[in-house]
């Protein structure tokens, strides 16, 4: 029953982690609008992500011996603090504060329940992953559910105020059911994980039939064989080296990946949104409806995709999502594309979007290529990228839009 009981786990943990940094991006445009700071809403979005680097290489590089029950119950902690923090805000500058601290503890939760994975069977990566999708499904819905609530009146910043408020005070009810589902549902492995029996692929030279073949299947592009154990003494440093180049082909992908993905999202959906007339909601909730749940269902479907479809070729999505950059950055300027089918387009970036990570994960998890001594301080290397991508993109997309298409 360990099975079931691990997936449930990590499926609640996934979603929970990622739960308030995405109602923090949903809430953003209501949040600096309670605080008449309606042209300072980027900053919502980049207090979200300010710290997420520096707590990620904390885990990677300092706290790895720290038992997991001690860095979940601190970030459980961190959480309460920055949620209870929001909901209070007494101003705008506070309120940035304590988005910071919430958006640390999705940033370091990812890293810590990705590096746990390295004990389990590396389908695993689907239950968390497909959290974590659910996550953004689940944030977005109950936020704009909670924004149709709100009128058009003459106290309607009041209503937003309560609105944040009350929106991040019944969000702190889930850190509870994050500790439970580490403490009591979950069951750690002691040692590390037998031979998966799903998992006929353990390396990019192995041979495979065709039948069970992950699609694109081929070898890793450097094909250096670096992922052998290192004998003898190595030094800190030298193994943290010998990781970054062992990971830098996935970790730039990552890196890619987050941050084209970064740059459609934040601004060029927003530029390019449907305009659908939904009763009784403000504009900052009509406006959140109108593409983000389309790329928060793609991401979810793909994410929780890798047991069925397990693709190698990682550097296919990461090109073709440079191409959808391309499309929605151009489209911005010259709405070329017909308005109907944005959503499916939308939904395509998602796809793209969840599928790399999870097949990324999934590689770091499952290849031989990856000593099992290393695979934890590889996974939160490659997880640290992922976050440098969101940050590069935010700085393209306000490059970007405040001067080629500041007037579009």
């Amino acid at each position: 029953m360990a099975g079931p009981r691990n997936w449930v786990a990590l499926f609640l943990m996934g979603a929970i982690n990622n739960l308030p940094y995405v109602i923090v991006n949903s809430a953003s445009n209501t949040l600096a609008d309670s605080f008449g700071q309606k042209n300072l809403v980027g900053l919502v979005f980049g207090a979200n992500v300010a710290l997420s680097v520096f707590v990620k290489g904390l885990n990677t590089f300092f706290l790895l011996s720290v038992p997991f029950a001690v860095r979940y119950v601190v970030n459980g902690c961190l959480m309460l603090l920055g949620l209870f923090g929001v909901a209070y805000a007494f101003n705008f500058g506070f309120a940035l504060a304590c988005v910071v601290v919430v958006g640390s503890t999705a940033a370091f939760g990812e890293n810590v329940s990705l590096g746990m994975l390295s004990r389990f069977p590396s389908h695993m990566i689907n239950a968390w992953s497909s959290g974590t999708g659910m996550a953004g499904l689940l944030g977005g819905s109950i936020y704009v559910l909670f924004g149709c609530t709100v009128g058009n009146g003459q106290d309607k910043r009041e209503k937003m105020h309560n609105l944040t408020k009350y929106a991040f005070l019944m969000t702190t009810s889930v850190v509870l059911i994050y500790w439970l589902a580490f403490f009591v549902v979950l069951r750690l492995p002691r040692e590390e994980p037998a031979v998966d029996v799903q998992d006929d692929h353990k390396h990019p030279s192995s041979s495979v039939n065709d039948d069970t073949a992950p699609l694109l299947q081929d070898t890793l592009p450097d094909g250096s064989p670096e992922g052998s154990v290192i004998s003898g003494k190595e030094s800190t440093w030298l193994r943290i080296k010998r990781c970054l180049r062992l990971t830098v082909y996935l970790a730039s992908n990552c890196t890619c990946l987050s941050t084209w993905l970064g740059v459609v999202l934040q601004r060029s959906g927003q530029r390019r949104s449907i305009t659908w007339d939904v009763r009784n909601c403000t504009p900052p909730f009509s406006s959140a409806i109108r593409l983000r749940p389309c790329v928060q269902a793609g991401v979810f479907v793909s994410r929780s995709s890798v047991q069925l479809v397990k693709i190698r070729r990682v550097e296919v999505m990461t090109g073709l999502q440079f191409i959808n950059m391309i499309l929605w950055v151009a489209d911005v300027q010259f709405k070329v594309i017909p308005v109907y089918l944005l959503p499916a387009l939308m939904v395509c970036v998602g796809l793209l979007g969840g599928a790399s990570y999870v097949n990324i994960f999934y590689m770091l998890l499952h290849d031989d290529r990856y000593p099992a001594r290393d695979r934890e301080l590889c996974i939160n290397i490659t997880a640290m990228y992922i976050t440098l991508g969101i940050v590069i993109g935010t700085g393209v997309e306000t490059a970007l839009f405040t001067t080629l298409l500041k007037n579009d």
